[in-house]
């Protein structure tokens, strides 16, 4: 045997006893589940809920057992949220108490309904979520904005570049599961200076931003989202900021949205390392439904694929550069629909009756539709 034959062969050797670590640490901390919450990772990795509900011929929509919401069940839910609200200590939700204190119609009935959903109507992790909730929204947008929802106006200019960088994307397709996929970019890290966010609270207002609005749908409340990660070719500038990371993964646990699956795609060590010491910083929640995709663009395509995630449909071409068009283009919709429930209120008309059906958009006009706002995109 030849050098560069040993050489490929002890690398062999070390991926697979790598895999097999890793596969017998994930079996044990799986085995340690209850059967409940090994029935909750499988539904979550594989998306079986979406896919085996159905609507019937009276149009009204019917759920496996898992995602089925009798009005009984709701309301006790909502009744023991308010109890587990209570036994909260009080140094940990005070902006939660504040919050209710300055608008018990922000508060409301479906907003609560958000968290429990979230939580499979757990009450207890429910009030978890949403005194962190308040305690995260207070930190990174004042008591001002602490009762109403974020919009792009509430954002200043280094916000709106990070916004509309598009390192975070949501996909117009959905997985199989019928869920919606976020799309992240080198790990939501500066490849070149500031081309990512300037200051760490930029991308962490973006990042609300984005899955508040998501937020709005039944859908993502009742399904949950899936997380791509394309860490492909290019390394960070400067680095990663491993204390933006760990304050990402402290909002993924304040946002009423539950996070199903993580796909990390990595094709260097280096991006080993940086999805590794994410997986250390997130909850057990999120480690079990952690899942690194490894190889060339066209492998992870193919294995993204095979897990049921629309992998044709992710901004990035075949040189692992970043497309922009479709996120600018919703950014747009979601502005005109923002500027449009300050002249009117929303309730007067339903949501997808205020979208602009602006999907044939180019990009001038997209140009022209912010060029006089501070939330101004370009496309290039």
């Amino acid at each position: 045997m030849n050098m560069t034959q040993s050489s490929i062969t002890e690398k062999l050797i070390n991926n697979i006893l790598e895999w097999a670590t890793e596969l017998k640490h994930t079996a044990r901390e799986f085995a340690r589940l209850s059967s409940d919450e090994q029935a909750y990772v499988w539904n979550d990795l594989t998306g079986d809920e979406g896919r085996r509900r159905t609507f019937g011929t009276d149009g009204k929509e019917y759920f496996t057992k898992g995602l089925y919401e009798p009005d009984d069940l709701v309301e006790e839910a909502l009744k023991d949220l308010v109890d587990e609200i209570e036994k909260i200590p009080s140094d940990q939700k005070r902006a939660l108490e504040k919050a209710m204190q300055m608008s018990k119609d922000y508060v409301s009935r479906n907003f609560r309904l958000k968290f429990l959903r979230a939580e499979k109507f757990d009450a207890h992790l429910a009030a978890v979520r949403m005194a962190l909730h308040f305690e995260e929204k207070l930190e990174l947008f004042g008591e001002d904005k602490l009762v109403r929802e974020i919009i792009q106006s509430d954002l200043d200019e280094d916000d709106m570049a990070s916004l509309s960088s598009g390192y975070i994307q949501v996909l117009n397709a959905l997985d199989m599961g019928e869920r919606k996929v976020i799309f992240y970019y080198k790990a939501v890290s500066n490849i070149h200076e500031n081309d990512c966010y300037k200051h760490r609270e930029n991308i962490l207002r973006s990042f609300w931003y984005v899955m508040n609005v998501i937020s709005a749908s039944e859908d993502v409340q009742k399904l949950g989202v899936v997380n791509v990660v394309y860490n492909l070719r290019g390394l960070p500038r400067s680095g990663i900021d491993y204390e933006k990371s760990r304050r990402l993964a402290k909002l993924f646990k304040a946002i009423p949205v539950r996070f199903c699956s993580f796909y990390p795609c990595i094709d260097s060590r280096f991006w080993t390392v940086v999805v590794e010491t994410f997986s250390v910083i997130i909850n057990k929640f999120l480690l079990m439904r952690f899942k690194i995709i490894e190889g060339d663009h066209e492998e992870v395509m193919l294995k993204l694929k095979a897990v049921g995630i629309p992998s044709e449909s992710l901004p990035v071409n075949g040189e692992s550069k970043l497309l922009l068009d479709e996120h600018l283009k919703w950014l747009a919709k979601l502005k005109v629909v923002e500027e449009e429930d300050a002249l009117e209120p929303p309730g007067k008309r339903s949501r997808n009756e205020r979208e602009l059906k602006i999907d044939d958009f180019d990009p001038e006009a997209i140009s022209n539709l912010c060029k006089n706002s501070m939330s101004c995109y370009t496309v290039g």
